[in-house]
């Protein structure tokens, strides 16, 4: 099993990184701030989330029309499914 894979009911990974909410999912579980991580894992998904901001660019999301952060909890949410 791979790090933060989301795995569906039939055992297939889902495939996240096509869409702007597969995306702000993916960034969610990864700066989970109520989760407990060693330094190890929290450099893990530091990298993780950092490899899905620049997923986003590369996408041509724009944060405000295509997702934005909530300002109390810094999750994302989408605006626009692309």
């Amino acid at each position: 099993m791979k790090a933060f894979a989301q795995y569906k009911t039939d055992g297939t990974m889902w495939r996240a990184g096509n869409t702007v909410l597969g995306l702000c999912a993916a960034w969610n579980h990864a700066t989970n701030p109520a989760a407990l991580m060693t330094a190890k894992e929290h450099k893990k998904a530091s990298s993780y989330a950092r490899a899905i901001k620049n997923r986003m660019c590369r996408l041509g999301l724009k944060y405000g029309v295509h997702f934005k952060e909530s300002s109390y909890t810094s999750a994302l949410f989408p605006i626009r499914n692309i």
